[in-house]
C-alpha cells in the first residue's frame, strides 16, 4: 500500500516538475517580446478584424489584411531564424494565429459567401484535431512541436479558396474546393501519424529510464 502511494505521488510530482518545465519554457523572459512573436499577436488579432471586414462586405480592406496577415506568416519565421529568436511561445502563437484567422474568415465567407457548410466544418475540425493533439503531446514531450510543411501548403491553398469566394471567382471554387479537401486529409494524417510516431517514441524512452 505505502509503496503504491509512494508511486502515485513521485509520479504528481514528476508531472508537477515537467509542467513547471515547460511553463518556464514557454515563458523565457528574453524570448517573450520579440519581433517575430509580435507578428504573430499581430496575425491572431487581425483575425478578428478580418472577420468584421468580411461581413460588412468591405471586400478591398479584407484583402488588404489578409495580404498583410499571409505576409506576417512568412516574416514571423524568418525573423526568428534570422535572430536566433526561435522560442516555444512562438511556436505555439504561429500556427494559433493561422487556424484563428481562417477560422473566423471561414465562418465570415459561409455567411455572406457562400462557402459550404462542410467545408467550414472540415476546415475547423482539422484545426481542433490539431491544436488537441500539440497540446497533449505538449504535456507528455515536456516541448512544443513545431508545425510542418503539409500544414503550411494547407494553409496557403485554403487562403487560395477563401479569396476564391471572397472575389466570387466562380470558376476557381470547386477545383479549390476538391485540392482543399485532399490537403485537409492529408495534413491530418501526417499530423496523427507524426503525433503517433512522437509518443511511441516517448513511450520507449520512459520505459528505459524505468528498466535502469
Amino acid at each position: 500500500m505505502d509503496t503504491e502511494y509512494e508511486f502515485q505521488n513521485k509520479k504528481a510530482k514528476d508531472v508537477k516538475s515537467r509542467s513547471d518545465q515547460l511553463f518556464k519554457q514557454i515563458f523565457q523572459r528574453s524570448l517573450i517580446f520579440t519581433l517575430s512573436n509580435a507578428l504573430s499577436f499581430a496575425r491572431l488579432l487581425s483575425g478578428i478584424y478580418i472577420y468584421y471586414l468580411i461581413q460588412t462586405h468591405q471586400v478591398f480592406l479584407s484583402v488588404v489584411v489578409i495580404a498583410l496577415a499571409i505576409v506576417s506568416d512568412f516574416l514571423d519565421g524568418y525573423f526568428a531564424r534570422k535572430q536566433h529568436q526561435i522560442s516555444e511561445l512562438g511556436k505555439i502563437l504561429d500556427p494559433l494565429a493561422d487556424k484563428f484567422c481562417i477560422g473566423l474568415a471561414s465562418i465570415a465567407l459561409y455567411q455572406g459567401y457562400g462557402l459550404p457548410l462542410w467545408l467550414v466544418v472540415l476546415i475547423i475540425g482539422r484545426d481542433v484535431f490539431i491544436l488537441i493533439g500539440s497540446v497533449v503531446l505538449m504535456t507528455r514531450l515536456n516541448y512544443v512541436v513545431a508545425s510542418a510543411w503539409p500544414g503550411k501548403i494547407a494553409v496557403t491553398i485554403i487562403s487560395a479558396l477563401l479569396l476564391s469566394h471572397l472575389f466570387q471567382i466562380r470558376v476557381l471554387q470547386v477545383p479549390l474546393q476538391a485540392l482543399t479537401l485532399l490537403f485537409l486529409l492529408f495534413s491530418a494524417g501526417y499530423y496523427a501519424i507524426k503525433f503517433y510516431h512522437l509518443l511511441k517514441r516517448k513511450e520507449k524512452v520512459n520505459v528505459t529510464n524505468d528498466s535502469s
